[in-house]
């Protein structure tokens, strides 16, 4: 894998179902990240074989993250292993491999249940209902996952922050 600097909207990852966490942050993070058990809709198939992997990955230019070694090896193009445990472990070998930044903005993240791009809630009393009262109270800005089918809310909660401060402990944090 090359080491130069990367761009959020420039990498693109299909990620094996061993890897469902990391997933999740790499979305946070603004990167375009299908999820191998989000493809098991799409191909009718639990779970779905390496070789549609292969083929969706290649297909969609998607780097596939694993940590099965024997399916890293029938690939290695543009498949990493990533040996070990634990999502800090793995986002720092990702940040050594391929260069990646991990800068949190909200305007830039990916949902983190579906994969699609996030949109500013105008006024935050359209969701009123679908946040806790305690949330609502606390927080001014909020975003929306634009699919129709999921709609989940987003804010820059202590979530957040405990990421961010996991980073900066674990790894060289921009």
């Amino acid at each position: 894998m090359n080491n130069s600097k990367s761009n959020n909207y420039e990498i693109k990852f299909l990620v094996d179902a061993m890897l469902g966490k990391l997933t999740r942050f790499l979305r946070i993070f603004g990167y375009d990240t299908v999820y191998a058990n989000d493809l098991e809709d799409f191909y009718h198939l639990s779970p779905v074989p390496d070789e549609k992997l292969k083929e969706y990955a290649k297909k969609n230019n998607r780097i596939i993250l694993t940590k099965d070694y024997e399916f890293y090896r029938k690939l290695k193009e543009k498949t990493i292993y990533l040996e070990g445990e634990g999502v800090y472990n793995y986002l720092k070998q990702l940040q050594c491999k391929l260069n990646l930044e991990y800068s949190f903005k909200m305007e830039n993240a990916r949902c983190s249940i579906c994969n699609s791009p996030l949109k500013l809630v105008k006024d935050k009393t359209s969701i009123s209902k679908d946040i806790l009262n305690e949330t609502y109270r606390n927080y001014d800005e909020f975003y929306q996952c634009i699919n129709s089918k999921c709609k989940k809310i987003f804010w820059k909660g202590t979530h957040i922050i405990d990421i961010t401060r996991n980073l900066k402990r674990n790894l060289k944090f921009t």
